[in-house]
């Protein structure tokens, strides 16, 4: 199967459209293009047109006739080009014109991608079709994978790390060929080195490396874009250790990732912490309310930063674009940890939640969580107007490894490729699926998928802040089973084969990526059925322990960097009662720290802690039922 550049041509007059598109189908040819197929879809009117772009993901051009003597002031067409562009705003839109009005059309509408007249075009059909040809190659264009490839292909003589010489270390040895023969020969003759000068340097955003990130930040619609090889983690890392200097103020949702708070620590700046808002009856908690962090805003207004998860876990949305203009009025950044949402650009059902639609300053997406790249590959956007490019890439430098993987940088150039040009084709058939599932799991009688209406009535501030739901990650109420979560989990796994992303004590969580089938939702909706069913053979059980109603407020004593390296000792959580916290205690689920850094202890603490042990959920921080405090320093 080829790469399809599928023209859609739009003229409201038959006889002028089957002469454009004669003529175009018969130039195709003369490209001799056999590493992609051109086909052409014809359509009389704009309705129609936008119609297909919808259901058509395949379409990579559209070719738009402008009828200026007909609907001069109308701005019909215009408007037409806004619609399509809401739909996909990836795609290129090429108009067609008569006589002299060319700058009339193109000063109309500032989407548009070139201009022809359309007698030119009847007469000398190729200057158009090479004219998109360039655009679709230049669109599906990934200068560090193409570089890559090509020099891996070379098969150079290697005299540079690593040491594993393109994998003879372990093609001649007796003992460790199997990891070779498991792997293919391709993952060890293209595990490079620095050396390779062709390449690049990651940190320094040199040849196809550089090349690789600005056409990711043309994709993505932002000014820069970075490549992190070690996971969104130190992406968020990088960004809170660039703009935060020590005791700035930081407001901070404390549902966001323990990678955020460890940045606090690292920055030692001061956090302003946002509430965190959870439903004990399914333990899944909301973003912050709209009202609090405007509170938060107007009562820091000193602040440098504010720190939000554009998509939770459980694929809850905030409204973004009414927070990012409030905290820029109060002339405070933004920076938005969306590492579960990096396709929300993609598809129009989505793309009014995306922080970079919003206009965040700074955006991090998880390339591997929900798309195709490698696990670890991690892309940071950058939108401020106020960037400091070079102080980033300092300490960009501190976190980046100067033996950087390119496997991984490769993944995340071919990542961006495949949003650019298929993105919406498949989000669109994978929200087609969701809807299907969701239809027939109406039937079931146990078991339901969480919507827009479970969600209005679980958080009350749902729908007066405007929040949405990505529909890709698929939370399903099981608390009417009969049956132990274990045996669930158990059922699951080794009798019909499915890996459940998350569980809780009465929901399960079902991601569907880019990489999703339709088989494997109709296998989920086959398992999940005969749960309901009652005909399964697992134990009765209706005794599954709910998350404490209360999670405790953080109360910092002092900035939390202070106590993280201040000295320490460790104590049994039953007797850290009223003292002062120097390590991250963040029970799982649900992976919403308890304690941070400088937090007064209290009983109620202490309380929510043993509860949750009783439950056998992880607690990390604590080792061996003991936590870190500071020396000698209690609460007064």
């Amino acid at each position: 199967m080829l790469p399809l550049l599928r023209i859609l041509l739009i003229e409201q007059d038959l006889s002028t459209l089957k002469e454009l598109s004669t003529n175009l189908s018969k130039t195709i040819a003369n490209f001799e293009r056999s590493d992609i197929h051109i086909d052409i879809i014809e359509r009389l009117e704009l309705k129609e047109a936008l119609e297909c772009v919808e259901e058509d993901g395949d379409i990579q051009a559209v070719v738009l006739s402008w009828d200026v003597q007909n609907k001069v002031g109308e701005k019909m067409y215009s408007r037409f080009i806004e619609q399509l562009k809401r739909i996909r705003l990836e795609l290129p839109v090429y108009v067609i014109g008569d006589d002299t009005k060319g700058l009339e059309i193109v000063n109309e509408s500032e989407e548009i991608e070139s201009f022809f007249f359309k007698d030119e075009v009847i007469s000398d059909p190729e200057a158009i079709l090479g004219y998109m040809i360039n655009d679709f190659d230049d669109r599906s264009e990934t200068p560090f994978w193409t570089a890559y490839r090509r020099y891996v292909g070379e098969a150079n003589d290697s005299w540079h790390t690593p040491g594993h010489s393109g994998g003879s270390s372990f093609r001649n040895s007796p003992y460790i060929k199997d990891f070779y023969q498991f792997y293919g020969r391709n993952v060890f003759v293209g595990d490079l080195s620095v050396s390779v000068d062709s390449l690049g340097s990651l940190s320094d955003s040199t040849n196809t490396i550089g090349r690789a990130q600005e056409s990711a930040a043309a994709t993505f619609e932002v000014k820069h874009t970075y490549f992190v090889t070690n996971g969104s983690s130190t992406s968020n890392k990088i960004i809170l250790q660039t703009l935060l200097r020590k005791g700035d103020k930081v407001i901070i949702d404390r549902n966001c990732h323990k990678s955020v708070h460890y940045g606090i620590l690292q920055s030692a700046s001061l956090p302003i912490y946002l509430s965190s808002i959870l439903n004990p009856k399914y333990g899944i908690f909301a973003p912050p309310s709209l009202a609090d962090i405007k509170q938060a805003i107007e009562q820091n207004t000193d602040a440098k930063l504010l720190v939000l998860t554009g998509c939770t876990y459980d694929g809850l949305l905030s409204d973004l674009k009414q927070v990012v203009e409030f905290a820029h009025q109060h002339g405070i950044k933004v920076f938005i940890d969306e590492a579960w949402f990096a396709y929300s650009l993609f598809h129009p059902s989505l793309r009014y939640y995306s922080a970079i639609h919003a206009g965040a300053d700074y955006v991090t997406h998880s390339a591997h969580k929900v798309v195709s790249a490698f696990s670890q590959a991690s892309y940071i956007h950058v939108n401020d107007p106020d960037f400091d490019a070079d102080f980033f890439r300092e300490i960009y430098s501190i976190y980046a490894s100067t033996s950087p993987k390119y496997q991984l940088i490769a993944s995340l150039d071919v990542c961006q490729k495949q949003l650019e040009m298929e993105g919406y084709k498949l989000l669109n058939a994978l929200l087609n699926h969701v809807e299907e599932f969701k239809q027939q799991m109406a039937s079931l009688k146990q078991i339901k998928v969480l919507g827009k209406q479970d969600f209005m009535e679980i958080f009350p501030h749902f729908s007066g802040d405007n929040m949405g739901h990505d529909p890709l990650k698929i939370l399903i109420d099981i608390s009417e089973l009969p049956y132990s979560l274990k045996d669930i989990h158990k059922y699951l796994l080794d009798e019909i084969g499915l890996e459940i992303e998350k569980y809780t004590h009465s929901t399960i969580l079902v991601l569907l990526t880019l990489g999703g089938t339709r088989s494997k939702i109709i296998r989920l909706y086959n398992a999940l059925k005969k749960l309901d069913s009652g005909k399964v053979k697992l134990a009765t059980s209706t005794r599954r322990s709910r998350l404490p109603e209360n999670l405790p407020a953080i109360d910092l004593a002092c900035i939390p960097s202070e106590a993280f390296y201040g000295e320490r000792e460790s104590v049994p959580i039953s007797k850290s009662n009223n003292r002062i916290c120097a390590g991250l205690v963040t029970p799982y689920p649900p992976g919403i720290p308890l304690l941070v850094p400088g937090q007064h202890i209290t009983q109620e603490h202490v309380d929510y802690l043993k509860e949750l042990a009783g439950q056998g959920l992880t607690i990390q921080g604590s080792f061996d039922g003991e936590i870190y405090v500071l020396k000698g320093k209690a609460n007064k």
